[in-house]
């Protein structure tokens, strides 16, 4: 009895779980991947089909490392952290304040943000040691594994037929050059999916006994 207890609880806490996972879809770049120029005010845009919650996901790779000032230098990774010496140093990161898709905020110079249309901003990679900040040699290419919407900075929220932009954070773009290139990371199969079928098969077992 313990075990069939015990079995059921499981499957229970697998059940919700799954559930959670299946109300949220994963965000998909057109034709895998975008590029960003970091010369555009306007960033790289597309329209994305059906309800998009804050439960939905975001899963990409960041290559490429445009440049903020002329002659190319002070490049950036898409935190916004300095590649290439420019007015900053290599692993540095300066901020500025302005506003991107309806959101006023304090951003990295030369990081990548995620508009939402009707829904607001936010920067995807955080300025941090993580991502380079402070290091002598910070990453060229950045991963965003799978994160929900929520996890990335947005409050609850459901809109129809989104616009999703990318944009290079920026105050000042003529001089910039280079551009972020943005590719799609497939997201894994859910665990949760997974524990429903072993509690089905678990089930069909404890029948056949």
């Amino acid at each position: 009895m313990l075990r069939k207890t015990s079995l059921t609880a499981l499957c229970l806490v697998l059940i919700s779980g799954a559930s959670a996972q299946l109300s949220a879809a994963p965000i998909l770049l057109p034709g895998g991947s975008l590029t960003v120029p970091g010369l555009s005010t306007t960033g790289v845009s597309f329209t994305y089909t059906g309800t998009l919650t804050q439960n939905d996901t975001l899963a990409l790779t960041q290559t490429g490392d445009p440049c903020l000032q002329a002659p190319p230098s002070y490049c950036t990774n898409g935190a916004g952290v300095v590649t290439v010496a420019g007015t900053s140093p290599i692993g540095a990161a300066t901020t500025f304040t302005g506003t991107f898709g309806g959101t006023t905020a304090t951003w990295d110079f030369g990081a990548v943000l995620l508009e939402i249309s009707g829904v607001g901003t936010v920067q995807i990679f955080p300025a941090n040691a993580a991502n380079g900040l402070g290091s002598a040699t910070p990453p060229l290419s950045l991963a965003l594994s799978p994160a929900s919407l929520s996890a990335l900075g947005f409050a609850a929220f459901s809109r129809v037929n989104p616009t999703i932009t990318f944009i290079m954070a920026d105050s000042n773009y003529p001089d910039n050059s280079g551009q972020f290139v943005l590719s799609q990371v497939p997201e894994p199969a859910t665990g949760g999916i997974v524990g429903l079928l072993v509690c089905a098969f678990a089930g069909w077992v404890c029948r056949k006994r």
